[in-house]
């Protein structure tokens, strides 16, 4: 009698707790917080879907899945935001084309999605928009919200049994269940949407959101504010941690024996493999983001990375002498659009190519796509000093031409390399960093 009705029990709550799973599995499905399939898109019910923005990664690698672009574009923040597949010169040469940059994004996170956008539908052509910070020595990373569980592989078999473990995984989520009531309840809210459906961030909607502080301070104290921010960025690294002192996994990265410049090169040779027209560039910073190298450091590390790159396309050509070298273009040095004069201290006047010194707008974008996929538009000028092609020819007298321009931009700008500096002095202080 007591196992029947232990029995009895058992079945209840086993029935109980599939009927929950299964309840679960429908609401995320049917609701779709991440824009994990685009089913039924509901105006005013799923329509918006305000998780996405903080689950870039797994949105990008739901949406790879979808859309099976034939050319897309690698980087980090900079280039999520300033890169259009619009673009002229772009649709010339692809017809899918997507913006897979995101925040934050490491090499060997590039070379991963890379990997994941081919298995789903072979690529044509990769844009790689490096930062000057991802051609180093520097540790192959991961972030903490990277999940290679969501991406697909070179085999089949993986790939299928990953494909349905990772859907399987959060539409079963409790996470997921609580973004789809959020999802369902903030529709009427009226956020303005930043996100593009070809992946990009729209600039000119993010930043002129009411909560941002480009909007709330003003564009001059914005830019300012992300230069202190940068400080902490490049130095956080040198803060003395006492013995026994736990790093936050919030924030650090998960990282392996390789490096970041050691996952370009496995980029660039899945390219080859698989004859990927693959072009690369470092983005156009502001020139305070230079400056910001330089007073924390880390100026001979960039100028080794840019060797170091040239280098490793020089032996990659060696190699393929049958084919075309892989263009390699440096949009990071002083030139006409990254030396951009900040704005006045007070008011709401804006800069016309940066939204700060580290992210610059989508004409800037443009500029660099132009030069990258050898495209001219009509009326849009091209100055004569923005990108140059790095080669081993010509690398080290670019080098050269770039300690020229600036030492001629220090003379030009002393306030503003006197207040990077005390920035930097203020951290290192602060934060007990040796100069040693």
């Amino acid at each position: 009698m007591i196992a029947r009705a232990f029995f009895r029990y058992t079945l209840t709550v086993a029935i109980a707790a599939v009927s929950a799973l299964a309840g679960a599995t429908i609401v995320n499905g049917l609701v779709d917080p991440y824009g994990m399939y685009r089913l039924a898109d509901l105006p005013g019910l799923t329509a918006q879907k305000p998780a996405i923005y903080h689950r870039v990664r797994l949105l990008k690698a739901y949406e790879v899945r979808r859309l099976k672009p034939h050319s897309l574009l690698l980087g980090s923040s900079r280039s999520h935001l300033a890169f259009r597949t619009s673009h002229e010169g772009w649709a010339r040469q692809a017809s899918r084309r997507y913006n897979l940059a995101f925040d934050g994004a490491t090499t060997k996170e590039m070379y991963a999605y890379l990997i994941h956008a081919h298995a789903v539908s072979p690529l044509t052509q990769v844009l790689l928009a490096l930062d000057t910070y991802h051609p180093t020595t520097a540790p192959a990373a991961t972030r903490p919200d990277f999940d290679p569980a969501l991406l697909l592989t070179q085999h089949r078999a993986v790939s299928w049994w990953r494909r349905l473990t990772a859907d399987l995984k959060l539409l079963t989520s409790s996470d997921t269940l609580r973004d789809s009531v959020k999802t369902l309840t903030s529709q009427q809210a009226g956020d303005p949407e930043w996100y593009a459906p070809d992946g990009q961030r729209l600039g000119e909607v993010f930043f002129r959101r009411s909560s941002e502080n480009f909007v709330k301070v003003g564009p001059r104290a914005y830019f300012e504010e992300i230069d202190q921010l940068e400080v902490g960025f490049k130095l956080e690294w040198r803060i003395p941690v006492s013995p026994g002192t736990r790093v936050s996994t919030a924030t650090a990265a998960k990282s392996d024996a390789s490096t970041s410049l050691d996952d370009i090169r496995r980029l660039v040779a899945f390219c080859r493999t698989h004859r990927i027209d693959l072009r690369i560039f470092l983005t156009p910073a502001h020139a305070h983001q230079l400056e910001l190298d330089a007073a924390t450091g880390g100026w001979p590390a960039l100028e080794h990375g840019k060797r170091a790159l040239v280098d490793l396309l020089a032996q990659d050509a060696a190699r393929h002498p049958d084919q075309p070298p892989i263009p390699l273009w440096d949009f990071s040095g002083y030139s006409t659009i990254t030396t951009e004069p900040l704005p006045p201290p007070t008011g709401h006047a804006e800069m016309q190519w940066y939204w700060d010194s580290s992210h610059f707008k989508e004409q800037v974008g443009d500029l660099v796509l132009d030069r990258v996929l050898d495209f001219h538009e009509s009326g849009r000028v091209m100055p004569a000093d923005f990108g140059i092609r790095l080669t081993p020819e010509t690398i080290e007298s670019t080098l050269a031409q770039i300690r020229t321009a600036q030492a001629a931009y220090r003379q030009q700008h002393p306030d503003d390399l006197a207040a990077i500096r005390a920035w930097v002095a203020d951290y290192k202080r602060r934060h007990r960093i040796s100069d040693e």
